[in-house]
């Protein structure tokens, strides 16, 4: 997702400069010792231990595996906007939510009535996945699919904590063994069944010991290392801290859909998008518009200004259309696509 603007920052919980000094060095690493981040901050690991765990115990930061949704043997992601009729959104949206891989549903404002996010193995099975079930959906009047073509920036860092139906490996529903879809671009190695294990574990505490994880899965904690740090290094998984949009009351995810003046100049707009710190999300997209930027604001007004002076802004920008979050009803932050 993305890093909240500093203005967006006061809620119903304050995180001090201390607070924010840790959950920054976590989510560089999320199994930095303690002892480290101590020395960093000049403070006492005690203090630091002691902070962690308050930060865990008050919902406001996990410690997880963040997995690469190739490597977890989905070729295609697609941003889907949905227009509802005849039925609620929020009924509709808990509809959508029980499809694993639909790992992010929000109720919006603007010209959908849903933002959903969505990967696929494949075409075949991403046509029936949009095509047959969610077109079949009770009150789905209209699908507005866009295909994620690159993705520039996507930092899992600001997510709502909703805990389920998540079953453990619900997100690796591709095969290990599967070819890259065709026009992706895929490059990412697929994980095999024993990194799938491991990941699952790390997904739920990525602090977990190499130790306890060999003795769950039955191999050597030699094993469990190097693959750990085969998987860190190819980017198939990210061990990072992502912290609760829902423990504060002024941050609402705002979806950006943007038009370039000419398609030959949106990798160029892209970048410059990917370089602003706000934007957690960016990629050029296939279909509803050429960039889909995703960010946090507090309301309506606070989106408006960003949208006028950060993004309308840029050079080669033609026009934006906007959705605003009312409803997270499921984010699954394993999910993402590992880039930088």
């Amino acid at each position: 997702m993305s890093g909240l603007p500093a203005a967006a920052a006061a809620g119903p919980i304050a995180l001090d400069d201390m607070d924010q000094a840790i959950i920054g060095l976590l989510r560089g690493d999320g199994r930095l010792p303690y002892r480290a981040i101590a020395r960093e901050l000049g403070v006492t690991e005690n203090t630091v231990r002691a902070r962690v765990r308050r930060l865990e115990e008050s919902n406001t930061m996990r410690l997880v595996a963040v997995t690469d949704i190739e490597a977890a043997g989905f070729g295609l992601l697609l941003a889907i906007g949905v227009q509802v009729e005849g039925r609620s959104p929020e009924a509709v949206a808990r509809d959508l939510a029980t499809f694993p891989q639909v790992f992010s549903v929000n109720v919006v404002v603007g010209a959908q009535d849903i933002e959903i996010l969505v990967v696929s193995e494949d075409q075949a099975a991403l046509n029936k996945l949009v095509g047959e079930q969610l077109a079949a959906l009770p009150g789905v009047r209209r699908l507005m699919p866009a295909l994620a073509l690159d993705v520039l920036k996507n930092q899992p860092d600001w997510v709502p904590f909703h805990d389920g139906p998540f079953p453990e490996e619900a997100f690796f529903t591709g095969s290990s063994s599967a070819a890259a879809a065709p026009g992706t671009g895929a490059t990412r190695p697929r994980l095999d069944a024993v990194d799938r294990r491991i990941v699952a574990r790390l997904s739920r505490d990525a602090r977990l010991s190499n130790g306890q994880i060999a003795g769950d899965l039955g191999v050597t904690e030699g094993t469990v290392r190097a693959r750990i740090k085969r998987m860190e290094e190819e980017k198939q998984i990210r061990l990072t801290a992502v912290t609760n949009i829902d423990r504060f009351g002024d941050a609402l995810l705002a979806y950006v859909w943007i038009e370039v003046e000419r398609s030959s100049r949106t990798r160029a707009v892209a970048t410059a998008l990917a370089a602003i710190p706000e934007l957690g999300f960016v990629a050029v997209m296939l279909g509803r518009s050429d960039i889909l930027a995703i960010t946090m604001v507090r309301n309506t007004e606070h989106l408006a200004e960003f949208v006028h002076t950060r993004i309308s802004s840029i050079d080669g920008v033609r026009r934006t259309e906007s959705t605003l979050g009312v409803n997270f009803v499921k984010h699954d932050y394993r999910m993402a696509r590992i880039v930088g």
